[in-house]
């Protein structure tokens, strides 16, 4: 990836710039909100830079079954924003990045990384009824060794992480509003994703995807919409495998649910939906199905915040199968012990079922953390955190446990 953006060394200079930024940004700051970052004044524009840095230990980096590898993380985390108001109107560019560097590897390998990200969005309201945004993306990624399409004893025997960039485009229109007898949303979306590196192997695995959602929400009490839902994702995969079975596929989607809020500290959204998924090529089985979408928000104390979802949906294969049956359901808990202290309480269970694979592979996975937190000022939180991740799968070599635990800092103005 260093060839790609910058080097891993390279975040060093831009933690440098951010920290002089942070330093002598003092006489040009924007009005300081007690709760958040302060921005930079710069005519129209509000510029807010921010830095992270966090120590990081890993029991087992490679993700493998059995002889893990541990070892110590440096992570640096650079971020940038730029916004501009006009009225209700808001544009914003952002910048994310992520640079770490392993202490300990194997077999002379390259663990370090670099990631970067950068995005645009407008929030456009031409009237009540009339609300625009757009979004746009372009990112230079990898894949955590033992995960994606170096998963199993692909992740130990590749010398580097799977790279990848990936561009999204999203644009979305609401006609009416929720003051209205119904109002309708529509968005669409594209997205592209290119690796870049070990392109014997995942060169077949490039793909895009074109979208299209219209959602229909109907008032049937105060603060109570059913809605309607139909969705097409177009997938498809330009460089496949000589002599094995095209991936592409069309999904369609057809969803019954609610939105509601019960008090201002009780909200839901709850969908069925009928999905059917039919792959281009006839050796591919096609399939249909149930799945589901709930996100229920609760704040049953003003200093405590609970956040339970749950899904089902098809998601794209890595190496096995025609695709991903997923299912997933987490928790969250955050509590606000003090005006400086909080907690971060996850955790996460899901079933990945591989359909048409030829060992009926099914992995169950577990996902556990906890994050404790300390205001310093406004502007430093210093927080730690230990994390509990397992996989088990009935496909030999594809189970593990990691146990990871952080500490850092964060940093804005």
């Amino acid at each position: 990836m260093r060839d790609r953006f910058l080097d891993s060394a390279g975040s060093v200079s831009v933690i440098t710039v951010l920290a002089f930024a942070l330093y002598y940004a003092n006489d040009s700051l924007a009005a300081v909100s007690p709760d958040g970052p302060a921005a930079i004044n710069a005519g129209p524009f509000a510029i807010t830079p921010g830095a992270g840095v966090e120590v990081k230990h890993r029991d087992n980096i490679y993700l493998q079954q059995n002889n893990g590898t541990d070892s110590w993380i440096y992570l640096a985390r650079p971020t940038l924003n730029v916004l501009a108001q006009d009225r209700e109107n808001t544009y914003q560019l952002n910048y994310q990045g992520e640079a770490a560097r392993y202490q300990v590897s194997r077999h002379n390998d390259d663990n370090d990384y670099f990631d970067n990200t950068i995005s645009g969005d407008a929030h456009l309201e031409f009237s009540e009824r009339l609300i625009a945004e757009g979004f746009i993306s372009w990112a230079a990624l990898h894949e955590d060794r033992g995960t994606g399409l170096s998963e199993g004893l692909i992740g130990e025997v590749l010398p580097k992480p799977i790279e990848y960039d990936q561009g999204d485009v999203a644009g979305s229109l609401q006609f009416g509003s929720e003051k209205d007898v119904g109002w309708l949303l529509v968005k669409a979306g594209y997205m592209e994703r290119q690796y870049q590196n070990f392109k014997e192997l995942t060169r077949p695995r490039d793909r895009d995807e074109a979208m299209v959602d219209t959602t229909f929400f109907y008032p049937v009490a105060p603060n109570t919409d059913i809605l309607a839902e139909y969705t097409f994702k177009r997938i498809h995969y330009p460089n496949p495998f000589d002599e094995v079975a095209q991936l592409d596929s069309d999904e369609n989607s057809l969803s019954l649910g609610a939105q509601w809020e019960i008090t201002p500290n009780l909200t839901s959204t709850a969908k069925a939906s009928y999905i059917d998924k039919d792959f281009k090529d006839s050796a591919r089985e096609d399939w249909d199905g149930l799945g589901w979408t709930l996100e229920l928000l609760m704040q049953p104390r003003e200093q405590d915040t609970i956040l339970v979802t749950s899904t089902r949906h098809p998601e794209e294969t890595t190496l096995q199968g025609n695709f991903i049956k997923r299912d997933v359901l987490t928790a969250t808990w955050t509590h606000q012990w003090s005006d400086r202290v909080y907690s971060e309480l996850g955790s996460l269970l899901g079933q990945d079922s591989y359909a048409q694979s030829f060992d009926n592979r099914e992995d169950d996975i577990f996902n556990t953390s906890l994050k404790v937190g300390y205001e310093f000022r406004r502007w430093i939180n210093v927080y730690t955190g230990y994390a509990y991740d397992r996989k088990n799968s009935n496909v030999e070599n594809l189970s593990y446990r990691d146990y990871v635990f952080n500490i850092g800092v964060e940093l804005s103005l």
